[in-house]
């Protein structure tokens, strides 16, 4: 699926100067040329993207759901941008481009907190591409680099006051959620701000640990990037009185998730009043 196609002039790509559009015809993308003049044509391309740590392949869900490959293509006087899907793998350009030789130039890019684009990684260029009238010409496959760990920080938020002696300890899991192929257990090492640490090693029959304050941060200094699913269970002696199971994503490029849970009281529960 292709996102957008966006078509530059000469003005805008700065490879020719003055302004005005007197001569949009004569290059770019040539939808509009008239009748006689060679057609355009598109280019194809297919990418993959790995680990820069470990080489393993990774998927783009891992990196953002809405994660894109943004390809520059230009030669004297004209070019234009596309920007393609990264979970697609493979697309063909929506412009069509005047017949002539080509540079192209590839990004990755995510979603930044601030809501504009963050590249993460670059492939080496193609010089001189030769797009024919009328056809298509597949571009080498590129592949992609990318930093595929982040971190988390989480705090355990029952109500606006503190989590203990109401709470006389807690059992926490976390699990992969990213679909086919990455589900399964997490096993991680919480590192809890107020000392100790809290081995969230077993999914199925997780460990009752310590109370943990809400002043408290626990925290997991690495971890793959992608979506996770927590299960935290705020124990009252035997009761499971408290509970959180929401969806996380730990970003790439090293950053870190941070953000404080808030957990739902079972007040059905007689052992939780």
């Amino acid at each position: 699926m292709r996102l957008r196609a966006l078509t530059l002039t000469a003005g805008l790509l700065g490879l020719a100067g003055g302004a005005g559009c007197g001569s949009c015809n004569d290059g770019g993308f040539d939808a509009a040329v008239p009748d006689g003049r060679p057609a355009g044509g598109t280019f194809s391309l297919g990418w993959t993207l790995s680990d820069q740590s470990s080489g393993q392949p990774v998927t783009c869900d891992k990196l953002d759901p809405n994660a894109t490959v943004f390809v520059t293509a230009s030669r004297e006087g004209t070019g234009g941008l596309e920007s393609f899907s990264c979970k697609n793998m493979q697309a063909t350009s929506a412009g069509r481009f005047a017949p002539g030789l080509y540079n192209f130039t590839f990004e990755l890019h995510i979603p930044a907190p601030d809501g504009q684009v963050q590249t993460i990684a670059t492939a080496p260029a193609q010089s001189a591409v030769a797009i024919p009238s009328g056809r298509d010409v597949a571009l080498a496959p590129v592949a992609f680099q990318v930093n595929a760990t982040g971190a988390l920080q989480i705090r355990l938020l029952a109500g606006a006051g503190a989590n203990c002696p109401g709470i006389s300890g807690f059992a926490i899991s976390l699990e992969h959620a990213g679909g086919p192929g990455d589900t399964g257990c997490a096993p991680v090492v919480f590192t809890l701000s107020g000392g100790g640490t809290y081995n969230a090693n077993n999914c199925s029959a997780p460990a009752v640990g310590r109370c943990i304050e809400s002043s408290e941060t626990l925290s997991v200094a690495s971890l793959p990037s992608g979506p996770y699913q927590i299960h935290v269970t705020g124990k009252k002696v035997t009761a499971d009185c408290w509970s959180n199971n929401d969806m996380l994503r730990v970003p790439p490029q090293g950053a870190v998730f941070n953000q404080s849970l808030n957990l739902a009281l079972a007040s059905e529960n007689p052992g939780c009043q």
